[in-house]
């Protein structure tokens, strides 16, 4: 059994050896690659589309919802906040 002080080397909170109980640590930096979202980003876009077009019986064809779908992306650039990092505004 092991004991430890409020001075022990580990201290409270820090992990003494392999605990596969622990969830493994985030980048304290926060750095990582932007294109890495983007398929998770255009994921999102087609769920919108999909949600978009069964939604309105008017936008059922592709060609009239892609139209739609051109349309608001234009006027409305930062309409979701996913949109701010497809058009660099991040």
């Amino acid at each position: 059994m092991e004991t430890r002080t409020a001075g022990a080397a580990g201290g409270p909170g820090k992990p003494t050896g392999s605990n596969s109980g622990r969830a493994p640590r985030s980048d304290p930096t926060g750095a990582f690659y932007k294109t890495e979202m983007y398929p998770l980003l255009y994921r999102i876009n087609n769920y919108l589309v999909r949600w978009m077009r069964k939604k309105y019986k008017r936008l059922r064809t592709f060609a009239k919802a892609h139209e739609a779908w051109k349309r608001v992306t234009s006027q409305y650039p930062l309409w979701f906040a996913h949109w701010w990092w497809l058009h660099g505004f991040w």
